[in-house]
């Protein structure tokens, strides 16, 4: 088993690998819903089975003049996520939210929210 190391983690959008961001932090959500399939006899314990999946990743950046831009909401990027030499994940996923924030003194900041739709593979 090897250990990833955070700064091998990379985001790129639309297969031509520009980098989204120099990220500080990114995080791949991976969910799944429960359903419920607990029957009228058993009225103590709930029983579920797997629903559908999905997964959504957060980027935290600095904003430099390659990243300046707030990239469009709404807009769908075909990402591909780089875990470490080995392993690229690709998908695509629809910007659902970005923001710039700067403070005085500060480097300015940015974060990206992308809603993924389909598979993460």
């Amino acid at each position: 088993m090897a250990i990833i190391h955070g700064r091998t983690i990379k985001i790129y959008r639309d297969g031509v690998y520009t980098l989204i961001a120099g990220a500080k932090s990114c995080t791949i959500h991976k969910q799944s819903e429960v359903i419920e399939t607990s029957d009228s006899t058993n009225q103590t314990e709930k029983t579920y089975i797997p629903g559908r999946s999905g997964w959504s990743i957060d980027i935290s950046h600095l904003v430099t003049t390659s990243t300046g831009g707030i990239p469009l909401v709404g807009s769908t990027y075909n990402i591909s996520v780089k875990i470490n030499n080995n392993r690229i994940l690709y998908g695509t996923a629809i910007c659902t939210s970005a923001d710039i924030v700067g403070t005085v003194g500060n480097l300015a900041q940015g974060s990206i929210k992308l809603q993924g739709t389909g598979a993460l593979t």
